[in-house]
């Protein structure tokens, strides 16, 4: 069975239409991942010195391991951006007269085949077999290289289980800053070290095989626990189970129907957002995009050296879902935007219930901002003075340079590596929004009156807001000129 899937699996690649696009990407990351693993291996052979000579520790087998469990708190997040679910391959072969368990354990055995798999050997055995064997001898050096594998294994199918069942969730994200802030408070804070707790726990490993036996144990539990949660899911009951439960079926916003068919627009494009991963996902970023300041505004480098560094930040605080969900404005809608094209509205209603609905969040940012207050009134100026700016100039350039060319995205995808509806209208874009308000702000501020710059921002912003009218009209001229070809677009992708 196991010839005959990986069978299917080569042929349903070599058969696809978009087989040669796919190939000179696979290519790509080929080459990219053997250049990493490369780098990693040098990297694995100079380990020792750069400890010993390059940062001066004494010891460094016990200096490597109080940060592993650091490396593999970095590699858990790699993981979760660059593996992907497995059973999405199994779908067409459930109503054949096969074993849904030989299915699973093929694919969750099939899944270790990743290459991230083994950059923890690539890594960590030049310096086992060298620094550790030369001082513990070889049996404690591969006990020592196994307990990492087994760890980076046990990672492997937590991701899976993550990804399968908080993966694009409210809980799932909120887990998952819960875990790393609680990890960096206790560091901060002085509640317990991480790397104490590392050094102590890895040491353990060259003094027998007790801590191979733990993680191999738990490595089995974790396997176990994943083969029944994916077998569970497997069966069509829980798969229509799921979907009678998606995110956002009976979602109504009803107060909008008091804004007209502006206000039906909005409830629609609202309704997109909760329903479809991709959408949902850069919500939910935007949410976790509001902790930013945390990253610059207790430091003092950017708050004496580089004051100015703080509008940056700020439009990406109070402007990162617009930035991100209007990027792809009109490609979001590039399935059925000859539906919309069909629809007894005006296209300046159409346009409008996407401008507010870009603004309404862009405020509701701000808001949620307001407790930087507590790094001073400055950062609250700094944040007022681009959110105007974001809703007077930088939502029209948004809006703009969507329409140049834009490709249609399938929504149901996830936004992890995922390249649909990127052109070089994205990449452009980011130009006129992160450089203008810095036009009005250096000159100000250079002449010794930063207040004054980040006063000049917003009422620039002020003056694009009270030109909105104009501003709409004129992109809403544009859409009109370009819609026809825009359908024509989405209908060759």
């Amino acid at each position: 069975m196991v010839t005959t899937l990986l069978s299917h699996g080569w042929k349903k690649i070599s058969r696809s239409v978009s087989f040669s696009k796919e190939l000179t990407t696979t290519i790509f990351l080929t080459l990219f991942g053997l250049m990493v693993l490369g780098y990693s291996l040098a990297l694995g052979f100079a380990l020792d010195r750069i400890i010993t000579n390059g940062l001066k520790q004494e010891d460094s087998f016990q200096f490597l391991n109080g940060l592993l469990l650091y490396y593999f708190v970095f590699e858990f997040m790699m993981r979760y951006f660059l593996q992907n679910l497995p059973v999405l391959d199994v779908q067409p072969y459930l109503h054949l007269p096969l074993k849904r368990s030989r299915i699973v354990h093929y694919l969750l055995v099939k899944s270790l085949t990743h290459g991230i798999n083994i950059l923890v050997f690539i890594l960590f055995s030049p310096f086992a077999f060298t620094a550790i064997a030369t001082r513990f001898g070889m049996a404690s050096a591969f006990s020592w290289i196994v307990t990492l594998g087994l760890i980076s294994f046990c990672l492997h199918y937590l991701v899976l289980l993550f990804k399968k069942g908080l993966d694009d969730t409210l809980w799932g994200l909120l887990t998952l800053v819960g875990i790393f802030s609680f990890l960096g408070a206790s560091d901060y804070y002085g509640w317990f070290k991480l790397s104490d707790l590392s050094a102590s726990l890895f040491a353990i490993s060259v003094r027998g095989y007790l801590l191979v036996v733990i993680c191999a144990l738990v490595l089995l539990s974790i396997y176990f626990f994943s083969f029944r949660f994916f077998l569970q899911g497997m069966y069509p009951e829980e798969v229509s189970f799921g979907k009678s439960n998606a995110w956002g079926k009976n979602h109504e916003l009803s107060f909008l129907q008091n804004f007209g068919s502006i206000g039906d627009w909005i409830n629609l494009e609202i309704k997109l957002i909760i329903r479809n991963k991709r959408p949902r996902t850069i919500l939910f970023l935007s949410a976790f995009f509001l902790l930013y300041g945390l990253i610059f505004y207790n430091n003092d480098t950017y708050t004496e050296k580089m004051p100015g560094f703080f509008l940056f930040v700020g439009i990406f605080i109070t402007g990162i879902f617009m930035l991100n969900y209007g990027q792809f404005l009109f490609s979001w809608q590039g399935g059925h935007f000859d539906f919309v094209l069909t629809r007894p509205i005006s296209l300046r209603q159409y346009i409008e219930s996407k401008y507010w609905l870009l603004s309404t969040v862009t405020v509701i940012c701000f808001l949620l901002s307001v407790p930087y207050v507590y790094f001073g009134w400055k950062i609250i100026l700094i944040h007022a003075a681009m959110t105007v700016f974001n809703l007077g100039i930088n939502i029209f350039v948004v809006m703009n340079v969507s329409l140049w060319e834009p490709k249609k995205i399938d929504l149901k995808k996830g936004a992890t590596f995922n390249y649909e509806g990127i052109g070089a209208a994205q990449w452009l874009m980011s130009i006129p929004v992160l450089v203008g308000p810095y036009l009005f702000y250096l000159p100000l501020s250079l002449m010794g009156y930063p207040i004054a710059g980040i006063l000049a921002v917003g009422g620039v912003g002020l003056i694009g807001i009270l030109f909105r009218t104009y501003l709409l009209e004129v992109t809403v001229r544009r859409l009109e000129q370009r819609r026809y070809a825009i359908a024509a677009g989405f209908r060759k992708d």
